[in-house]
């Protein structure tokens, strides 16, 4: 199988611009199959989760979708006000409340599932189980790195002053 071709430089890239890069091109895609629906890709994302796990804690919906908690919450309310997600009392915890799919949201969730796994399916094409093994060892690894940082409390020296 001849590798794809990649822009220029990309290859050589620092890992960051990579993933970025990555993490871009995936959401043009995304955001491309999602227009008929009128979905961003992060609100997609969130019916995806729910109609895998069921109800959720807003804590843990944004956890899983890799966002922080007001994040979700303005996402979770846009598609609440769509009528694709509900909110009711936890009966296990007072004061939580459980996120599910409503009754629009559970009509078209099959019909994102099969968008959902078409776009893995792509992403994932011509890498054997090994090399996604790897690949998803490394960006664990890359995961861990970025939370070692932010644990530590890194901040860059800021730029020098400019001279008047």
């Amino acid at each position: 199988m001849q590798e794809p071709q990649l822009p220029h430089g990309l290859l050589d890239a620092r890992l960051g611009f990579f993933v970025g890069a990555v993490r871009r091109r995936a959401k043009q895609v995304i955001w491309g199959w999602l227009e008929p629906y009128k979905l961003t890709p992060q609100q997609f994302w969130i019916l995806q989760v729910l109609r895998e796990t069921g109800p959720l804690s807003l804590h843990e919906l944004a956890k899983r979708i890799w966002a922080d908690d007001p994040t979700a919450s303005r996402v979770v309310r846009t598609l609440s006000e769509r009528g694709l997600l509900k909110s009711e009392s936890d009966p296990h915890h007072g004061r939580r409340r459980l996120i599910s799919l409503h009754e629009e949201g559970a009509r078209i969730a099959p019909e994102l599932a099969a968008l959902g796994q078409r776009f893995h399916d792509g992403l994932e094409a011509g890498l054997d189980p090994a090399e996604l093994d790897a690949l998803r060892a490394s960006l664990g690894r890359v995961l861990h790195n970025l939370d070692v940082l932010e644990a530590k409390g890194r901040t860059p020296k800021p730029f020098p002053a400019e001279p008047t």
